[in-house]
């Protein structure tokens, strides 16, 4: 039940609807540099409760601050970042949210053949209504999910940078626990713990040949009643290729053997193949074209054993001058439910005007296009927003 690719996608979005903000820091004597943000925005979701009728929408004003510290000597860096948001409808009172998070974060080398990464995060989040385990359900319940999550990642590569060969070795640990609507919330808590390694080759012409090896147990803290236990063990294989920019191109591809193996007997497991591809193409200096390509089976939120996912998305970045950008982006996510009869199709399209009014000041202009299809009559929906948002720095 880790976040669906669909929200990463939007965020993803959102994200490269530029960041022409030059943020400037306060210098302090021990060397951190303090760097405050200010992002805020109005909007209007025609459907907030993602329905397929009987619509509501509602005009929704955001506040999010968000501080960095960084301290950063040239080879060793440690940052934490702290940021809250809040969301006001002026249409639905009662889905109102204000989410919190804290991160810490450490890249720490001791010597040129090793290397350390650290983070720790934890969040206090909102899950909108008709999104996740509520998802056809955002009229059957009167408020927004609650829920917390913390994870802790450990990380440590040796072998030079210059030298053909390294290898790296992660542990991750991840938690997720909701807090309102027990009946509903309280067979989906569950806690991650993922072991990894990846074994570098260097070709020497700014590029890395890799194997990358993974397994995941995941384990929900409580069983519903005549109901098999969700718990798995997710395993992962893939051979990849990373490269850095070059003329015109930079990326990673990986493709690779899943196997995802549940505890319960009775749960279907899933074996086949999973692939990884990020790859940007920059065929002149003011434009950008990014391509991203998965596929993977993942926990659902609500029914079936397992989610076969994959999802294709491209977006084209393009700079007509130094102060004015647009993004244009489309993603589709194809997921085949196992366990029930379910196929899901989602389509999203967005666009945004971004322009740097100021050093120190950001406005863009968006619109977000959902189309989700689903052999689940109440699930399809479609969904427009449009919105302007502002990024303050100082």
């Amino acid at each position: 039940m880790k976040k669906s690719l669909l929200a990463i996608v939007i965020a993803g979005t959102m994200i490269n609807s530029a960041f022409a903000v030059e943020p400037a820091g306060v210098n302090l004597d021990n060397g951190v540099v303090i760097t405050p943000l200010l992002d805020t925005g109005f909007k209007h979701n025609d459907n907030i409760f993602s329905l397929p009728s009987n619509e509501q929408g509602s005009s929704i004003f955001t506040v999010a601050p968000s501080v960095n510290f960084l301290l950063d000597d040239g080879v060793n860096q440690f940052n934490v970042d702290l940021g809250i948001v809040s969301g006001t409808f002026l249409q639905s009172s009662n889905d109102n949210y204000l989410d919190g998070t804290f991160g810490a974060a450490a890249h720490i080398e001791p010597s040129s053949k090793q290397r350390f990464d650290i983070a720790a995060n934890a969040n206090w989040l909102t899950e909108a209504r008709g999104t996740g385990i509520t998802e056809g359900l955002g009229d059957q319940v009167n408020a927004p999910l609650l829920y917390a999550e913390q994870s802790v990642d450990f990380g440590y590569e040796y072998g030079s940078l210059n030298t053909p060969a390294r290898i790296s070795f992660e542990v991750k640990y991840y938690n997720k626990n909701y807090s309102n609507f027990k009946p509903i919330t309280l067979f989906r808590d569950y806690d991650s713990l993922k072991f990894g390694s990846t074994f570098y080759y260097n070709t020497q012409a700014a590029t890395d040949l890799f194997i990358e090896v993974s397994r995941d147990a995941i384990k929900y803290d409580n069983v519903e009643t005549g109901v098999s236990s969700r718990d798995s063990d997710d395993y992962r294989a893939l051979a990849g290729i990373k490269w850095e920019a070059t003329a015109l191109t930079t990326g990673s591809i990986k493709l690779g053997y899943q196997q995802k193996d549940f505890i319960a007997a009775n749960r279907g497991n899933f074996n086949g193949l999973s692939w990884q591809a990020d790859i940007q193409w920059q065929p002149l200096s003011y434009t950008t074209i990014a391509f991203n390509t998965s596929r993977a089976a993942r926990d659902p939120s609500v029914e079936g054993n397992y989610i076969n996912e994959t999802v294709n998305s491209l977006s084209w970045q393009h700079d007509w001058s130094e102060k004015l950008n647009t993004v244009v982006s489309g993603s589709y996510i194809n997921e085949d439910y196992s366990g029930v009869t379910r196929k899901d199709d989602t389509k999203l399209f967005s666009l945004s005007l971004n322009y740097a009014l100021l050093r120190w000041v950001d406005v863009s202009l968006y619109a977000d296009i959902t189309r989700k299809d689903s052999t689940r009559a109440n699930i399809l929906f479609d969904t427009n927003i449009v919105g302007v948002n502002f990024t303050f720095s100082m």
